[in-house]
């Protein structure tokens, strides 16, 4: 029998749900999730740990990121994709053949870069596809789907500019993220105040909220399929900017918020 795994065919026939009692995870359900401590830096917090099983997917809200099955494996194992991939494989007698490369779902939400009330318009040179952005853990699909993409000229140029938005979608500025380890982590246009804005507070739905430091996290967060996650966009939180935060989840039917 071939050594290739088909590592879509593996996915559509087996689920996460399956992978993590193979792995003997402990988690506990959490309406559609299952949360528990992270299996890969074996964290603290009983709900830095997510997997959505409608997704097939899984995120860690610490340094470990996200993935499918097939990187949880090769994670919590310490074993490249490959192995992992025919460790499922033989695991679950699937005994499929083909070439060994992995696809990713695409459940993205579309681009809402609209135009502001003030008449801002979107950057239309930026790069999602760069791969200084790739090497940040954003996929294209991901940037392009928040309008964001790597900056190759203008005050953000050398840096991921992601576009801020107000409760009612309208674009309010770009944030330039290092893709780096330059100093500061953020920075913004003239004339913008961070403090007034939440980031990805016009995607937010009914439910429970994850309230995260850095708005990149919230875009890692969304390619492993979690969505309904926000972040300041300033080093302290001043209590407007809680106040802020509770008149959004009131608003938004929010019935708690986990930090990050």
């Amino acid at each position: 029998m071939s050594s290739y795994v088909d590592f879509q065919q593996l996915k559509s026939s087996i689920s996460i749900e399956q992978v993590v009692q193979y792995l003997g995870l402990r988690l506990s359900r959490h309406g559609d999730q299952l949360r528990g401590r992270c299996p890969i830096h074996h964290g603290s917090s009983d709900r830095e740990f997510v997997v959505t099983p409608s997704k097939g997917l899984f995120f860690c809200f610490g340094p470990c990121k996200g993935g499918d099955m097939i990187t949880l494996v090769a994670k919590v194992k310490g074993i490249p994709l490959r192995e992992a991939g025919a460790e499922i494989a033989q695991a679950f007698s699937s005994g499929t053949e083909s070439v060994n490369r992995t696809v990713q779902r695409d459940n993205s939400p579309q681009p809402t870069g609209g135009k502001a009330a003030t008449g801002l318009q979107p950057l239309t040179y930026l790069q999602p596809e760069h791969e200084r952005v790739q090497e940040l853990g954003v996929s294209p699909a991901t940037a392009a789907a928040f309008g964001a993409g790597y900056a190759p000229r203008g005050i953000m140029r050398g840096r991921l500019a992601i576009p801020v938005h107000d409760r009612q979608g309208n674009l309010l500025a770009y944030c330039g993220r290092t893709v780096s380890d330059e100093s500061p982590a953020l920075i913004f246009p003239n004339g913008f105040d961070p403090g007034a804005a939440i980031f990805n507070a016009h995607r937010v739905a009914a439910g429970e909220l994850h309230l995260v430091r850095d708005p990149l996290q919230v875009l890692t967060a969304h390619e492993a399929g979690i969505d309904n996650v926000v972040a300041f966009l300033t080093e302290t939180v001043s209590a407007q900017q809680l106040e802020m935060l509770a008149a959004l989840m009131d608003e938004k039917h929010c019935e708690s918020v986990l930090l990050f």
